[in-house]
């Protein structure tokens, strides 16, 4: 079974064709024809995929980022994209240290990964090579953080893309000239559980 966050190859990343500067209120980004789903509430501009009908070849490394941003907000499974497991103890999500995680980890983390369910946690931790580094958690508050993505700025000849940009916060002034892909979360009232 392919995660339901996992990209294709078949599907292609908006065009730079397709980008321009906004002026009012403020300079920001912005598609030259809007779509309600471009921005989310915080106002943020989202990075556009072509989808085609997902025949191609599943690009594990890689998470599509309309998906991704629709399991972490609406906090569904990243495999089967059902509701994501929820306890009185929080939500479950697999997440592992990380070198910019606080010395509280797992307490006040930041991820990039949905939450699963439990179903699918324990196929996840039997096919994922990476299954050893992986800590179940439960989460209480998994608090909407911020975004990744690429930062924009225009030249004369083009964009220039600044892909080193790390994770911000929203509210963070250089929102204005990212196109997001990944929805990060914050995660608060951790509790280290037991594979299910």
């Amino acid at each position: 079974m392919t995660p339901f966050v996992v990209a294709y190859d078949d599907e292609l990343a908006g065009r730079l064709a397709d980008l321009t500067v906004q002026l009012a209120p403020s300079p920001r980004l912005a598609y030259k024809v809007m779509q309600a789903e471009d921005r989310d509430r915080g106002g943020v501009l989202w990075a556009r995929t072509e989808r085609g009908p997902r025949t191609g070849k599943p690009q594990y490394g890689l998470m599509d980022p309309e998906r991704q941003r629709e399991a972490m907000y609406d906090l569904l499974c990243q495999v089967c994209s059902l509701p994501a497991s929820r306890t009185k103890e929080g939500w479950l999500f697999l997440d592992w240290r990380m070198p910019q995680d606080p010395p509280s980890w797992p307490e006040g983390s930041l991820t990039n990964m949905p939450p699963l369910c439990v179903e699918c946690s324990r196929v996840a931790v039997k096919e994922c090579p990476y299954a050893r580094e992986f800590t179940p958690l439960r989460v209480g508050l998994p608090r909407l953080w911020g975004v990744s993505g690429t930062q924009y700025r225009p030249t004369e000849e083009g964009w220039e893309l600044d892909n080193s940009l790390s994770w911000l916060p929203y509210g963070d002034e250089r929102l204005s000239f990212v196109v997001a892909s990944q929805l990060i979360r914050e995660l608060r009232r951790v509790t280290v559980v037991d594979f299910p």
